[in-house]
């Protein structure tokens, strides 16, 4: 019988915590012939009474385990640290705001036994979101299709199953700025898909607004493609191509004007305009420049991707979460 680990990541979902015991509780108990569970809540240093909560339901089912970090270290880094931890021949990544509801575990598992390694998520109808959200969304997995160098499946979602030879493969990625399905998607392997419609959140505001998502948009293109880079080297080829055409028009209708001709308009707006705009055009590709240059920089330090501070029904043999995968960072 296989094992099966399902990562729990929270940040003050006190109200959402029990209603999603409940309903996950249910679903495994009918998989109870076909697989072991063990749930693991990833507390992202709540707030609110999520720890309490989870700390009673650990103690009612030695199934379910806690992990909290010593501060917030975002939902990649909660992650990051769920796959170190978990011990399951499969992996599934859940919500805790019941987006994605636990109902859809059996059919991932179907296809996983399956022999896919794989199973992901295809969001068809998005019930929790405005329409802004809704089109901004469709945007950005247009924009990361299109340049991404590897092709991440559209509307694609964090709800996944994921085999243990996949989960190996992730937990040896020890980059600071991640990107899950882009790094799951990379690793290749056998992958199969289903679809679904995500929920509306049960209670609750989500904290997934504009800045976050289109930052988020921004880290999935720049972890996964060099194509900003090349087009900041494109557009300037052009703009140069460009000025020399334009200096050599203007120097020959000087000395020998058509009457089409265009000629420079006199005074300085123009040269005004042309400045500010060479500026501006500057300024936002050496932007570009510097988000990759800070991610050298931040993968540089080090830094763990996450700090344990408390456990519970889970042995925590390094509370510090190594920046480096463990044959590099245990070389003894």
């Amino acid at each position: 019988m296989k094992t099966l680990t399902i990562l729990v990541p929270v940040l003050n979902e006190e109200v959402n915590l029990p209603i999603l015991r409940e309903r996950l509780d249910k679903v495994l108990h009918g998989l109870r012939d076909r697989i072991v569970p063990e749930v693991i809540i990833l507390d992202n240093c709540s707030a609110d009474r999520t720890s309490v909560i989870a700390k009673e339901i650990c103690a009612a089912d030695p199934n379910w385990k806690y992990v909290r970090y010593s501060r917030n270290f975002g939902y990649p880094g909660s992650l990051a640290c769920g796959f170190d931890l978990a011990t399951g021949d499969g992996l599934v990544v859940l919500a805790s705001d019941l987006q994605e509801p636990p109902e859809l575990i059996p059919k991932m598992v179907d296809l996983w036994e399956q022999g896919n390694d794989v199973v992901y998520g295809i969001i068809e109808k998005r019930n929790d979101s405005n329409l802004l959200k809704t089109l901004g969304a469709k945007i950005f997995y247009q924009l990361i299709y299109f340049f991404s160098e590897s092709r991440h499946p559209r509307h694609s979602s964090d709800l996944r199953l994921i085999s243990r030879k996949v989960v190996n493969v992730v937990k040896s990625m020890r980059e600071q700025a991640r990107y899950l399905r882009g790094l799951v998607h990379w690793s290749g392997f056998k992958q199969a898909s289903f679809p679904y419609d995500r929920d509306k959140r049960v209670h609750g505001k989500s904290t997934a607004g504009l800045w976050y998502s289109t930052k988020w948009g921004v880290n999935a293109i720049i972890c996964f493609s060099a194509i900003p880079l090349r087009i900041a080297a494109y557009f300037g080829m052009v703009v140069m191509l460009g000025a020399v055409a334009a200096a050599m028009y203007f120097v020959w209708a000087r000395f020998y004007p058509p009457s089409w001709s265009l000629v420079p308009p006199s005074g300085t707006t123009a040269v005004i305009v042309l400045l500010l705009f060479a500026i501006g055009l500057n300024a936002f590709f050496m932007g570009v420049l510097g988000e990759y240059i800070g991610r050298i920089y931040d993968q540089s330090k080090l830094r763990p991707l996450y700090i344990i501070d408390e456990a519970m029904n889970i042995e925590v043999r390094n509370p510090i979460g190594s920046p480096l995968p463990p044959q590099a960072s245990n070389p003894g």
